[in-house]
């Protein structure tokens, strides 16, 4: 074996060591970003699916008629619902609880009450939600809003009124 061959050998493979390099440095910044992507994603699910969660929470915790008697049932609402929030990072958060006195549900509703037995009661929740990975959050808007709601008919705590 010459020395010109062995020469050539050792280019050849030097420069496929460069594409090599070169390759991965023109994919890295793609793979980062998607990686950053699915982060971001991934937190905005996380924070919507407790939001779910802590509006189905409310609302069971609604449709018992605990604290009827006392007068402390929309505060006992908001507590169990706000208290599956603090797992959420700074924010706009909002517990709206509203009540139908007819099982149609038509309507708006009366805001700020939790019903009568065997009425219908909502539980909803809003969350701004504000990106956090410096890249993603300059495609994002600056706030999502999030939403989470569950309805419930309010158990007999006392006869129901029939209609």
């Amino acid at each position: 074996m010459n020395i010109s061959a062995t020469l050539n050998k050792m280019k050849d493979r030097r420069s496929r060591e460069g594409m090599t390099t070169l390759e991965f440095a023109l994919v890295l910044p793609v793979l980062f970003i998607l990686l950053l992507c699915l982060v971001e994603m991934g937190t905005i699910c996380y924070s919507w699916l407790t939001l779910q969660r802590a509006a189905q929470d409310g609302a069971r915790f609604a449709s018992t008629g605990q604290g009827y008697e006392e007068g402390t049932r929309l505060t006992q609402i908001q507590e169990k619902t706000g208290s599956m929030l603090s797992v959420l990072r700074d924010g706009n958060k909002e517990i709206i609880i509203r009540s139908w006195p007819d099982m149609a549900a038509t309507g708006e509703g009366i805001s700020g009450n939790a019903g009568e037995p065997c009425q219908i009661v909502e539980v909803m929740v809003t969350y701004d939600y504000e990106p956090f990975t410096p890249l993603i959050a300059q495609v994002l808007p600056p706030t999502i809003t999030l939403l989470g709601s569950d309805r419930k008919v309010n158990e007999p705590w006392y006869p129901c009124d029939s209609p």
